[in-house]
């Protein structure tokens, strides 16, 4: 099941800014929200692009015309700011032809865009141009372009280059101006009763202005910093954004060395650690070597369910994630990868304990958001945990 994006209430006399920075709860409130906020806080902008998409200003009313065809709806595991509970794992999604104004209402470029309506209004504008107020499909596929890009000025984020620069720029690859870089956008699309919202003002986070990220508002509240843009052609057919599949917190996953050296040998960041040089994976009886050393027994730990292989890993809903661990020249390591949709990995972390060949064991229990590693059970800097952050990255650590 989609987890429900969120808003809190706010209570200042200013107007509302959907880019609020306090995580938003999993459920509504029963108060309406002043704000629409992401699920969580993103991460920090990493520093701006310095090279951004620029096109002309267009010409009053100017559209762009998107052809059919499919686009890679969401977004890659792991990518910065992801929130994987309400984003698609790049789910192939087929859109008719469509028609998206060039600029957000009334698409002149001498005028700024509208703001503080309700859906509802933003709705009505558009019909009495004989236009409809744009899917969220469809905003996205006029953001990323044919080739899927990141955010709407290209794969990096323009800063305030997009944000408070001239208009042309961070023009998304389809020809379509300030998509999210300035102002939120209403989109026609529900969830619970919340409608989704698309970008983000220009002082949000870099992460908020991906094309894939999706907030939600109450449809009903009026004066809230968001704007619209509205589309043309053929409705496109009813269609449900891709619902992420619930999974077991840990399922083990056996491997050989083959598969496993395949898997590095695809990975460049374990790649670079020479881990395929005297690959091996670790027997059973490694559980029984480490816990030795820990001078103590599985028996004792009933809480933790112990194993050698590799372990498919959610940490939360919609997160997939492979962790392994083996012995090669190099000494004996512990990696954790994001499993991509089309059945690559990416490097989400790694730990090797250089010329150190010890035997490793991995345990989950009660706590979902980590799997424990061990070379010795309980010892001081030879066991740690795969751990989740809040900020949904990953982090081997030692104990």
């Amino acid at each position: 099941m989609l987890t429900t994006l969120a808003g809190v209430s706010c209570h200042s006399s200013r107007p509302a800014s959907p880019d609020a920075a306090t995580p938003a709860p999993r459920r509504p409130r029963v108060e309406p929200p002043r704000e629409p906020i992401p699920l969580r806080a993103p991460p920090a902008d990493t520093g701006p692009s310095t090279s951004v998409t620029t096109r002309p200003v267009p010409a009053v009313g100017a559209l762009v015309t998107i052809p059919a065809g499919s686009f890679a709806l969401g977004s890659t595991p792991g990518d910065p700011g992801r929130d994987p509970s309400v984003e698609a794992d790049l789910a192939r999604v087929q859109l008719p032809a469509f028609t998206i104004d060039a600029l957000p209402f009334p698409n002149d470029p001498a005028q700024p865009a509208s703001s503080g309506l309700t859906r509802e209004a933003a709705e009505r504008a558009c019909s009495e141009r004989g236009r409809r107020l744009c899917s969220e499909l469809e905003w996205e596929r006029a953001c990323k372009g044919p080739g899927g890009a990141m955010y709407p000025g290209g794969n990096t984020w323009g800063g305030a280059l997009c944000a408070q620069g001239e208009l042309g720029r961070c023009a998304s690859p389809e020809g379509a101006l300030s998509m999210g870089t300035r102002l939120a956008e209403w989109t026609r699309d529900d969830i619970d009763a919340r409608a989704i919202i698309r970008g983000a003002s220009a002082t949000a986070a870099a992460p908020l202005h991906r094309c894939a990220s999706r907030r939600t508002a109450l449809p009903t509240q009026a004066g809230l910093e968001l704007t619209f843009r509205c589309c043309g052609g053929a409705p496109p057919p009813p269609m449900t954004y891709p619902r992420e599949v619930s999974r077991r917190p840990f399922r083990e996953e056996p491997m050989t060395a083959a598969q496993v050296s395949a898997l590095i040998a695809s990975v460049p960041e374990l790649e670079r650690l020479r881990l395929r040089d005297g690959l091996a994976m670790f027997l059973p009886q490694a559980i029984t070597e480490v816990m030795n050393h820990g001078a103590t027994t599985v028996e004792l730990h009933p809480e933790y369910t112990f194993t050698v292989n590799p372990v498919r890993w959610s940490p939360t809903f919609g997160e997939d994630i492979l962790v392994l661990a083996g012995r090669s020249r190099a000494g004996s390591w512990v990696a954790a990868l994001w499993v991509l949709p089309d059945g690559r990995y990416r490097h989400a972390s790694s730990f090797l304990l250089q010329n150190d060949a010890v035997a490793i064991a991995l345990a989950f229990g009660e706590a979902r958001r980590e799997v424990v590693w061990s070379s010795c059970w309980n010892c001081g800097g030879e066991h740690g945990a795969v751990s989740y952050t809040d900020a949904n990255r990953v982090l081997i650590v030692q104990r």
